[in-house]
């Protein structure tokens, strides 16, 4: 009987250790493994980027070509010989109509350019009475044809006595640069055209000048 009391008495004994084991164990907080730091959210700012100097659009080629051009090399002393020579003439104490002459005479030795721009001047200092002294130039096929062109053209603003006679020494100059331009308008002014009979042409314009002079 003792025996039994015992054996229940341990029994009771394990039993309560063992609820107060598991009361401690409910009691006892349960061990929380670490967390890791917060991990910080990216900024929405972005760090500051250094300037840069801006970017031309255009290509190499197009600023080579929107770059001022060079301005032409300077003449000699300004200016060159025949123009030098020009304005001698026109600033000499000279008659208009001697300054005329004193520019045609220098023709021959000037340069194209310089015969063309002589011919301007030329034509505005001849009066009627001079004009006639261009016959030889209008007859010489080596000058320039700026200068024929103004000599010729300027005679049709002339009298009868003059137009007539330049018109037709250019229109028998063989290779003329105005010779069919001169033949056309001799054949209106004439009214009757002759083709290449210059002796024709030319007993026609003599005809002419005899009946204005009678006329006058």
């Amino acid at each position: 009987m003792r025996s039994k009391r015992f054996i229940l008495g341990s029994a009771l004994l394990a039993l309560a250790v063992a609820l107060w084991y598991l009361g401690q164990l409910e009691t006892k907080p349960l061990a929380t493994s670490p967390q890791p730091d917060a991990v910080q959210p990216p900024s929405s700012e972005t760090p500051p980027v250094a300037s840069q100097p801006p970017v031309s659009s255009k290509s190499t080629s197009d600023q080579a070509a929107s770059a001022p051009m060079p301005a032409p090399a300077p003449k000699p002393d300004g200016l060159a010989l025949w123009e030098i020579k020009i304005d001698e003439a026109l600033r000499s104490n000279a008659e208009p109509p001697a300054i005329g002459k004193m520019l045609l005479q220098q023709i021959n030795g000037m340069p194209g350019e310089g015969q063309a721009a002589s011919a301007r001047h030329i034509a505005n200092l001849l009066a009627d009475e001079d004009y006639l002294s261009v016959l030889p130039y209008v007859q010489n096929t080596r000058l320039d044809p700026g200068f024929q062109e103004v000599i010729v053209a300027e005679s049709l603003n002339r009298s009868e006595e003059v137009k007539l006679p330049v018109l037709l020494a250019a229109a028998r100059t063989p290779n003329h640069p105005m010779a069919e331009i001169a033949k056309s308008t001799l054949g209106f002014l004439l009214e009757n055209n002759f083709e290449n009979d210059w002796g024709r042409w030319e007993a026609a314009v003599k005809e002419a000048l005899a009946k204005k002079a009678a006329a006058q």
